[in-house]
């Protein structure tokens, strides 16, 4: 008996939506480790993947407030003296605004610029956009890279911008499979980038402590303070035996463990006990 070659047969359709999308409403984007799939099936799990450990950390970027298409056009040639025919896309690359200009976050995207992630969007109408994947109802991500661009400083016409460009892995892939589904809570307020902070004392004596971003060493005492202190102080620092907030002076005044050096627990457990955004620095 012979072996058949069959060739797979796809459906098309050229049906209108009763709920067209209008992707110009994008306004979030969440990137995770390449092959990795996104817990978006709650506001909590959302904001849980925002903070959880590595590897398996989602990483929420700024709000995206301008998108620029760049590529991904189809590309045509003729045979002999045939006809012209489509043979594949142009690489794409999207040049996606964010709200203000940050230093470390430019820093921290070119240190990853040759790294594949895969990215889901969000937009202001709770819909999550990835890629649909055969017997699942769970999108995947779209593997792209990223590298940064903008203007460090405002100039006579515009201000000082970070733009990240996203570079699709496989843009044909990506148009053939693009999906939306709708979430059922507000998914943007669960987007979170993290914050690398440490616990620096204040003199050389006492105990009065101030929350200190890693990264051009803001005082982050007045937002964190009062969440860190209190009964669940040892719940969210290492090295301590209680913790309160002195908010006239806006410093934390920590009993500290003898022998100990007061840090912060990890992002996830901070998170557990309803402090977000933060991670403490590792060297």
């Amino acid at each position: 008996m012979s072996r058949l070659r069959t060739c797979k047969s796809d459906s098309f359709f050229t049906g209108q939506s009763v709920c067209e999308i209008d992707y110009s409403r994008i306004r979030g984007m969440v990137l995770v480790e390449h092959g990795t799939t996104l817990n978006y099936e709650s506001l909590s799990d959302l904001r849980a993947a925002c903070h959880a450990d590595l590897p398996d950390r989602a990483y929420g970027l700024p709000p995206i407030i301008n998108w620029e298409p760049n590529g991904g056009e189809a590309q045509v040639s003729q045979i002999g003296y045939g006809p012209n025919s489509f043979n594949g896309m142009s690489p794409r690359t999207d040049a996606l605004t964010l709200d203000a200009f940050r230093h470390y976050l430019r820093a921290q995207i070119l240190n990853n610029a040759n790294k594949v992630f895969d990215m889901y969007l969000f937009d202001d109408r709770n819909q999550l956009y990835g890629l649909t994947v055969s017997g699942s109802d769970t999108l995947a991500g779209i593997p792209v890279t990223i590298y940064p661009s903008g203007n460090d400083h405002s100039g006579a016409s515009d201000k000082a911008s970070l733009v990240v460009n996203v570079v699709y892995q496989d843009v044909e892939d990506y148009m053939k499979r693009l999906d939306v589904v709708p979430l059922d809570y507000e998914a943007l307020t669960a987007i979170y980038g993290l914050m690398p902070v440490t616990l620096e004392k204040q003199g050389s004596s006492g105990n009065n402590y101030k929350v200190v971003e890693f990264y051009g060493k803001a005082d982050a005492t007045a937002k964190y303070g009062a969440l860190l202190a209190g009964s669940a102080a040892t719940s969210v620092m290492d090295g301590i035996t209680a913790a309160t907030y002195d908010a006239t002076n806006n410093v934390l005044q920590l009993t500290v463990s003898t022998g100990s050096t007061p840090s912060l627990k990890k992002a996830s457990v901070l998170c557990t006990n309803g402090i977000y955004g933060i991670e403490p620095h590792k060297a």
